[in-house]
C-alpha cells in the first residue's frame, strides 16, 4: 500500500474512531483530501473542478481523481467499507466510508502531525460541519473553513498551432 492510500485510510480511521459501525460522509472526505493537497500532504495528487452533487445542488468541486483511484483500491481490497444511502426528501445519495481492515501506518510523521493537528484537539475529534461551499472544522479556539466549491483560476498561456495537412495523391 502506498503512502497516499495509507493517509486516506488514516483519515477515515480518525474520523470514525476506527469503529466499523461509524461512517464518514464522502463529501467530508473529499473536502479534507482537497485541503491536504493544498497543504502538501498528498504531494502526488492534483485536483480539477468537476460537477458533483453537493448539499442537494450540482456544483463544481475541486476533486482529485488520483485520490478517487486510491480510494477505490482501498475499497476493492476491503481496507475500507462503503455505504450508499438514499434519504427521503433529498435528491441525492449519501455515500459513506468506514474502516474495513486495520493497517499499520508507515508514512511521513510530519504529515501525520499535520493531519492530527487539523482533525484532533486534545486527542478528540474536532466538530466538522458540511456547508453549502465545503466544510467547517471547529475547535475551541479556531474555525477552519475549507471551500471545496471555490474554483481556482489558473492562468496559462497558449499559442496557436497550425497543423499541416497532407493529401494523398
Amino acid at each position: 500500500m502506498n503512502e497516499n492510500q495509507q493517509k486516506i485510510h488514516y483519515i477515515v480511521n480518525l474520523l470514525t474512531d476506527g469503529n466499523k459501525k461509524k461512517w464518514v460522509k464522502q463529501t467530508v472526505l473529499f473536502a479534507l483530501i482537497y485541503h491536504f493537497i493544498k497543504l502538501g500532504i498528498f504531494r502526488e495528487y492534483d485536483y480539477a473542478p468537476t460537477p458533483f452533487m453537493w448539499e442537494d445542488e450540482i456544483k463544481f468541486i475541486n476533486i482529485s481523481y488520483d485520490a478517487i483511484n486510491d480510494l477505490n483500491f482501498l475499497l476493492d481490497n476491503n481496507y475500507l467499507n462503503e455505504i450508499l444511502l438514499s434519504v427521503k426528501g433529498l435528491n441525492e445519495f449519501i455515500v459513506g466510508y468506514s474502516v474495513g481492515k486495520k493497517i499499520d501506518y508507515n508514512f511521513n510523521p510530519k504529515d501525520k502531525e499535520i493531519i492530527d493537528k487539523t482533525l484532533l484537539e486534545n486527542g478528540k475529534l474536532k466538530d466538522i460541519y458540511v456547508t453549502k461551499n465545503g466544510i467547517i472544522i471547529k475547535s475551541k479556539n479556531e474555525k477552519l473553513e475549507i471551500k471545496i466549491t471555490k474554483i481556482d483560476k489558473i492562468s496559462y498561456k497558449s499559442k496557436s498551432y497550425i497543423m499541416k495537412i497532407y493529401q494523398q495523391l
